[in-house]
């Protein structure tokens, strides 16, 4: 599916996007200004699966942020706590799209990065 939307951010116009998932993502990157190169991009981008002696070896302070109500991320928890220092936070009320907007992930954000060695 990556690849499809990779492709819809490339085609000439969003007339020219035939898949119906891909338009409204590019219909979307489009009223949002974002960049569309950009966008494909990291869509295409490396997808890697780390393992979990991967994941333990990460040395930078981590924020593990997600929505609560996000089905696609899977748990903050679980993940911070294979990582070394990280933190999870959850986003109440929020799903994967609308989790970054959300003033509890602004606040957060900036008190991690405030905190920061």
């Amino acid at each position: 599916m990556s690849d499809t939307i990779a492709n819809a951010l490339e085609a000439p116009s969003l007339g020219d996007v035939a898949d119906p998932t891909a338009y409204v993502f590019r219909a979307f990157a489009e009223q949002t200004r974002s960049d569309l190169h950009a966008l494909a991009a990291c869509m295409r981008g490396s997808r890697q699966t780390l393992s979990r002696g991967q994941v333990a070896q990460i040395a930078s302070p981590l924020l593990v942020a997600v929505g609560e109500n996000d089905s696609i991320a899977g748990s903050p928890e679980a993940l911070a706590a294979l990582i070394p220092g990280a933190r999870a936070l959850v986003i109440p009320g929020r799903d994967h799209m609308l989790a970054v907007g959300d003033r509890v992930f602004k606040s957060a954000v900036l008190e991690f990065l405030a905190r920061r060695p």
